[in-house]
Order: C-alpha cells, then structure tokens, then sequence
C-alpha cells in the first residue's frame, strides 16, 4: 500500500483566463481546478494507494465522485474558509508525519515552492505537480492531468526512477509589467517520465529570423479578419512592426493591422465578431502552443478559430530545441482534436514541420 500525499491549491490558475498573468495573492478560487482534479482523479490507480489530504477543497472536496478510492482526511488542515500558502506547508507536513512516500500538487510554481518548503529536511520524498496553475517553469509538472495519473500508475507498479529537478518562479509583479524575472529556488525530486514537462528555459531570438518571419506574416495579414496575437517575443516583434507597442506577455487583438485592444482576457475574446487567425509562438523550451502563459485563449475561442487558423511562429534555434509541441486548453476533447503537424513559419515564406505529443 503506498501512501500518497495529496494537496491542492484550489486558487491557483485564477488569473490565467482572466489575463493577470498568474494567482499570487488572488483569492479567487478557480473554476476549472475541480475538473481538473477530476481528470487526474478518474484515472489514478484506485488500488494499493491510499491518499493522505486535506479537508475542503485543499483535497477531500474533489473526493466526492470517487468514494472507491481510499482516503485518510487531515480534518485540522484546511479547514479554514480562505487557506494560504501556509496551509500548503501545513499539509505537506503532516501528510509526511502520517506516512506519504510522494506528494501530488495541485496547483502551479507558486505551489511547488509551497510544497518543497513543507518538506523541510526530508528531500528523499518525490513531488509531482498536477498543472493548474497560470505559470508552470519547474520541471516536477506533468504535461496535463491524465498524464500525472499515468506517472502514479507506474510509480504504484514500481516502474520509475526519481530525478532532481529545479524549482522556479517568476516575479508576478514584473510578469504583469512585461518583464520576465525567473529565478531558481532550489531542486526538488520528482519522477523520471516522458510526461514530465522540463524546466523552462528562454531561448534568445535572432534578429535576422524575426524581421524574415514578420515580414512574412503582415504581407500575408488579410483585411477583415481578426489577429489575435499571443505573449512571446517573437509575435510582440510582429506587432512591433506594425507600429504596434504592448509588452511580451500580453495578448492581442488586431484587425486591419491595427491594434483594437491588448492585454485581453479570455472574455474578451469570446466577444469576437467576424472571421479570426491565432498567431502564437511555443512557449519557451517547453514547447507549449496553448495552457502555459496564455490561456487568455481559451477552449471555444480555439474552437472557433480552428486549426487551420492558428499560426505558428517561431525562430529556428527555439523550434528545433523542441521535441514536440504539447497542447493543453483545459478541453481534452479539444486537445486531441489539435494533434498533429503543425507547419511552423521560421523566416520569409519558410517553414518547419513539427508533431504534437
């Protein structure tokens, strides 16, 4: 029987659809974490496991449509009606005390640092992060939520190897501003799997390529039509272009060139009226085309767009460092449909083909 310590930060990802970049100190419980959960929960191994969790939607809360799945319910942590990142610790603690040999998180890197900071001295116990957070830099996450019950699956057959991975974070305060500030916080055990999401790394842009690719994309820009620009560097280098100034992390929307809003959430965009083109580029060496650092563009925005609307961009040294690109709407169903290749615009009328996960 293995003991599982299982935490979730039920408001982390709060500020993802709603464009403030991240949840730190936002108490706002996010919608779509019981789903979430929910996925992760659905296809967890159900036998020889026991989870150690929190009252109240810090864990015993996403247990009500599973009651097969056995439980032991820490009924003093949690129990507040607004929790913090103390209670986090708390949680990671206890559940420790009571036998965990893994902890599973919910939540984003925030969270992460939450939890490593709740394993004090005992840096032998493995953490795996179930993504729902806004920014997902440390590589202890797994790519969704079905991916994070697959890596439990072979952790409760035996099948893995553990692996030191770094812990970051980013300032959400300068994130707001437009300016990226990563900073390493330490190193954490986690799981040895090809659906673990490695640390992120910022690739620099070669000039010469962005003006190629620019040029490329406002000749072939239809009048008409909705732009929406995703965050990165190399679609701001697009906008720039066009006379257009909004920092790197913020979505976009254009129409004739010319800048209608920025800085949108995902409402926004639903409001959308006409025919509309995705322009994004890969998150960092991730690889990520949706659900790290822009789930502005949410699901039925995707939706309506369709994939033969959504542009991909990209330098040549940032594309090529990436084995495949990993989709993550928050809609599995929509994910699937997304699979595929994805012909990639590397300079002028060029072009790099590249799979999905």
């Amino acid at each position: 029987m293995i003991k599982i310590g299982f935490v979730v930060n039920p408001y982390a990802g709060s500020g993802g659809r709603t464009g403030l970049k991240g949840s730190d100190n936002l108490k706002i419980l996010n919608p779509e974490t019981p789903n979430k959960v929910g996925r992760f929960l659905s296809l967890a191994p159900k036998e020889n496991v026991i989870y150690i969790t929190p009252s109240g939607r810090m864990g015993e809360y996403y247990f009500a449509n599973y009651k097969n799945i056995k439980r032991i319910v820490m009924r003093d942590v949690g129990s507040k009606e607004v929790t913090d990142s103390e209670d986090t610790v708390i949680a990671v603690r206890e559940a420790i005390r009571l036998g965990a040999e893994i902890i599973i998180f919910a939540g984003g890197d925030g969270t992460a640092r939450d939890v490593v900071k709740g394993l004090g001295e005992n840096k032998n116990i493995p953490i795996l992060g179930i993504p729902t957070g806004v920014k997902m830099h440390s590589g202890v996450f797994a790519e969704t939520p079905e991916a994070a019950a697959k890596i439990l699956d072979d952790i409760v057959r035996g099948d893995f190897q553990l692996v030191e991975a770094e812990i970051l974070d980013v300032d959400e305060d300068e994130y707001r501003r437009g300016n990226y500030v990563a900073k390493l916080y330490g190193y954490a055990l986690t799981i040895k799997s090809k659906y673990i999401v490695p640390s992120k790394e910022e690739i620099k842009s070669n000039p010469e390529e962005l003006e190629e690719i620019a040029a490329y994309i406002i000749e072939n820009m239809i009048d008409g039509v909705y732009y929406i620009m995703g965050p990165g560097s190399t679609v701001k280098y697009i906008e720039r272009k066009l006379g257009i100034e909004t920092n790197f992390l913020s979505t976009d929307i254009l129409l004739n060139k010319k800048l209608i809003k920025n800085n949108v959430n995902y409402m926004d965009l639903l409001k959308i009226q006409g025919d509309l083109k995705i322009i994004i580029t890969p998150i960092g060496s991730q690889g990520f085309l949706f659900g790290r650092g822009n789930q502005e563009i949410g699901p039925e925005v995707i939706r309506k767009a369709g994939k033969s609307n959504i542009i991909v961009v990209s330098t040549k040294e940032k594309i090529r460092s990436i084995e495949c690109l990993r989709i993550d709407t928050g809609d599995p169903s929509l994910d699937e449909a997304l699979k595929g290749v994805y012909r990639v615009v590397i300079g002028y009328d060029e072009f790099y083909a590249i799979r999905t996960c």
